[in-house]
């Protein structure tokens, strides 16, 4: 039996204060969504110091925006839970950027799935055009992060988090050192960085506190693979003649691995899907990256796992030459199609969304090589 939720689209466009604004007057119209968005106390005077001078250095015009939002709201931006803990949530990925050499048409594209619960997803989809900064589209996290993008120079920034998901949350790994989640970094990444060495530049001094792989690609047929966990990092490069790289929830670099305990087997199921796939064909079409969505997992790269919070709430084929998104709000599977170039807008704010569960078992959290 399927549910039927709500998912939604914003057009963010101004300076940061007004975007922040207008969010806010937008969230008055999702139901329950305040619960989610403002803490009933303040957060802790130091922590919200220092955490607003992090934003400020490494993503300027975000504190302005979240005044904006809390004017809207008559509340102080304090009382945000973005400030406190950005809401790192546990979450799967699959992420591939397939460079010109290897499609058929010459072209870069990134496939990226993102597993989660809706309950515990935006549900979001935002078109972001902050004055002086690059537009991007992709989907917000705790409603003023990104989990993923593209801009208008044809960057793409994906992010999956690296091992178990640091946070403050239950059943979550405790930070090891100070810095900043993801959601900031995608974020920071799409609106100030316009290629891949530009974004590897950008993090080199960047204190990050989450274990991630981030996936970085441009038009150029460039792409990186940044690894972080526990303060240690590794960064490859790829061009054109690497053909692609791929990731999902487990270390690939030495350095990192040795960190981790073990990985979880559904993890390593969709990288060899991916590696497989890419490494059989000659030459890969947009329509076979978009079918490795388009089944349901161990076949396929689509989750529906919603109860145990591992279900796919989106999906996405980005076209980097042409500057477009093909995605679906949820699984690919059970909901449309929709197709936007970077910059433009839906033409609703929301949608119904279909959501239907399938247990996989114990074997589906098993973790392998400890």
């Amino acid at each position: 039996m399927k549910d039927l939720i709500q998912a939604y689209f914003s057009f963010l466009e101004g300076n940061s204060y007004e975007i922040g604004k207008r969010q806010g007057e937008e969230i008055k119209k999702i139901p329950n969504a305040m619960n989610v968005i403002l803490s009933s106390e303040s957060i802790g005077e130091t922590k919200f110091k220092d955490t607003k001078k992090l934003i400020d250095q490494y993503c300027p015009g975000l504190n302005e925006e979240l005044q904006g939002f809390a004017d809207s709201l008559n509340v102080n931006p304090s009382y945000l839970n973005f400030f406190d803990e950005t809401l790192l949530q546990p979450g799967g990925c699959s992420l591939g950027a397939i460079l010109p050499s290897k499609t058929n048409n010459s072209k870069t594209y990134v496939l990226r799935n993102y597993d989660l619960s809706p309950a515990i997803s935006d549900m979001r989809l935002c078109t972001t055009k902050v004055k002086g900064k690059y537009s991007h589209t992709g989907f917000s996290v705790s409603y003023f992060g990104r989990s993923e993008g593209l801009n208008e120079k044809g960057f793409c920034v994906a992010f999956a988090s690296c091992g178990m998901p640091v946070g403050k949350h239950l059943g979550m790994k405790k930070p090891s050192i100070k810095g900043l989640q993801f959601m900031v970094i995608v974020r920071a990444l799409l609106e100030n960085c316009k290629d891949v060495e530009e974004g590897i530049s950008y993090l080199e001094d960047m204190p990050i506190g989450t274990n991630m792989n981030l996936l970085l690609a441009d038009a150029n047929g460039n792409a990186a693979l940044i690894e972080t966990y526990d303060g240690e990092r590794a960064v490859e490069r790829v061009n054109n003649k690497s053909e692609f790289i791929i990731a999902t929830n487990h270390a690939l670099f030495p350095n990192i691995s040795r960190k981790e305990n073990g990985m979880l087997e559904q993890s390593r199921v969709r990288y060899d899907l991916m590696e497989n796939n890419l490494k059989s064909n000659d030459f890969i079409s947009k329509n076979h990256l978009r079918s490795l969505t388009l089944k349901e997992y161990p076949e396929g790269l689509t989750v529906h796992n919603y109860k145990q919070n591992f279900g796919t709430v989106h999906s996405i084929l980005f076209d980097l030459d042409a500057k477009q998104l093909e995605f679906s709000f949820g699984s690919p599977i059970h909901n449309k199609l929709c197709k936007l170039t970077v910059g433009e807008a839906l033409p609703y704010f929301d949608l119904n969304v279909f959501i239907e569960n399938t247990d996989y078992g114990p074997n589906f959290w098993r973790i392998i090589g400890e």
